[in-house]
């Protein structure tokens, strides 16, 4: 009884690293078939809009400082 469990044990390892293996050279394989993908709508960088936002904040506090110290 024990053997046959370890029979089944080993099997079962066996199928569960060929099919991690089939996984990663399917995952590995499937960039390099794929095309570029050019999205329709360029975007900005992120940092670039959070700079122009940080410019606009200094600025208009420096409105608002303007306005209250006068």
């Amino acid at each position: 009884m024990a053997s046959a469990i370890i029979t089944s044990a080993k099997h079962g390892a066996y199928v569960a690293i060929g099919l991690y293996l089939v996984m990663v050279l399917v995952i590995s394989l499937s960039p390099q078939s794929q095309q570029t993908f050019e999205p329709p709508i360029q975007v900005a960088h992120p940092g670039i809009q959070f700079e122009h936002r940080a410019n606009q904040a200094v600025a208009d506090q420096a409105d608002f400082s303007g306005v209250g110290g006068a």
